[in-house]
């Protein structure tokens, strides 16, 4: 019974300690476009920016929802696998509606970073 609950706390905290302890969330820049930014209908909005991690970057969503109706413009989820992501994302604006763009990057020990911005069609 020793050996077992030796064994037991022994896998416990490796598991626990798998990670490194990295405790640092990614760092999203987003470039383009600026908060509050305004765009004319049927301008292309670029969404250009980089995610970078001190270990690696498991995820990265770019969602673009119109924030009168709730409706998804875009939704991409990318797989990075990497220490650095480059966002090259882009829809088209119409006039009249104001957009939330939300980006979210995890690692792959669960550190979550996110940058909201809205923009407007005009």
């Amino acid at each position: 019974m020793k050996h077992f609950l030796f064994i037991l706390a022994l896998i416990s905290l490796i598991a626990c300690t798998k990670n490194g302890g990295d405790t640092e969330k990614p760092v999203i820049i987003l470039n383009t476009p600026t908060g509050n930014q305004q765009f004319t209908g049927g301008q292309v909005v670029n969404i250009t920016g980089v995610v970078t991690d001190n270990d690696e970057i498991h995820h990265v969503h770019v969602i673009v929802t119109n924030k009168t109706n709730s409706a998804e413009i875009l939704h991409s989820e990318d797989h990075a696998d990497s220490k650095t992501y480059n966002i090259n994302k882009s829809f088209t604006a119409q006039s009249g509606i104001t957009y939330k763009i939300h980006i979210e990057a995890d690692d792959h020990a669960g550190n979550t970073a996110v940058v909201d911005i809205e923009v407007q069609g005009i």
